[in-house]
């Protein structure tokens, strides 16, 4: 089973230093989740970076720096995803100028997971779980229906919201191919320890 982290919406101490020792010990999925972030604020956090670690970064705002700072790829949020046309010129700018970017998005209602077959290299679902860093952010939809959904689909989708190193069995069991970790780390006196623990854990499961 795959993992991703999802940065935390501010600046933390020393965040550099522990998602750079994340992708040492094997995170591939970093998206940086930096929503009030302006466009050179962003250019700033990023030049933080090393050039390997920049490659393993997913953006989700000011997503024209993924082609000039050589990131992974952009996510596109809801909002973003309102804005169809927008989101067409977006598709067709990152698929002709680096083939290889990754595009992800988040959803949270089962039946627009289909409608994603072609479009995302994976996406996430949220929240599956009683939220840990939100509150009265609670899940909408029971794992049954979840297993139901994901298992006529041929959609990457990885788990976010509520998940810890105690929720990967239900998440793998449910048919997600990966999970995503935000609350969980953030929140932690050590975040590098708890995503060793997951990584652990996430290496026994075939995708």
């Amino acid at each position: 089973m795959k993992l991703a982290v999802v940065t935390h919406p501010s600046n933390l101490d020393n965040e550099h230093q522990i998602l750079e020792r994340m992708i040492r010990h094997g995170l591939k999925y970093l998206h940086v989740r930096k929503p009030k972030f302006t466009r050179d604020q962003m250019i700033d956090y990023l030049n933080g970076f090393s050039d390997e670690s920049l490659e393993k970064i997913i953006i989700h705002s000011h997503h024209s720096l993924a082609l000039s700072m050589n990131l992974k790829g952009i996510h596109l949020t809801e909002k973003h995803r309102d804005n169809s046309f927008g989101v067409w010129k977006k598709f067709n700018l990152f698929r002709i100028r680096h083939r290889n970017m990754y595009i992800t998005t988040s959803l949270h209602k089962l039946k627009e997971i289909n409608q994603s077959v072609e479009r995302y290299n994976y996406v996430f679902f949220s929240p599956v779980f009683e939220s840990i860093s939100k509150e009265d952010h609670s899940p909408s939809y029971s794992l049954a229906s979840i297993y139901d959904a994901l298992h006529h689909t041929k959609v990457k989708v990885f788990a976010l919201g509520g998940v810890d190193d105690t929720q990967l069995t239900k998440c793998y069991d449910a048919r997600f191919k990966g999970v995503a970790l935000s609350g969980y780390l953030w929140n932690a006196e050590d975040p590098v320890k708890n995503f060793d623990r997951v990584k652990e854990l996430c290496n026994q499961y075939k995708d």
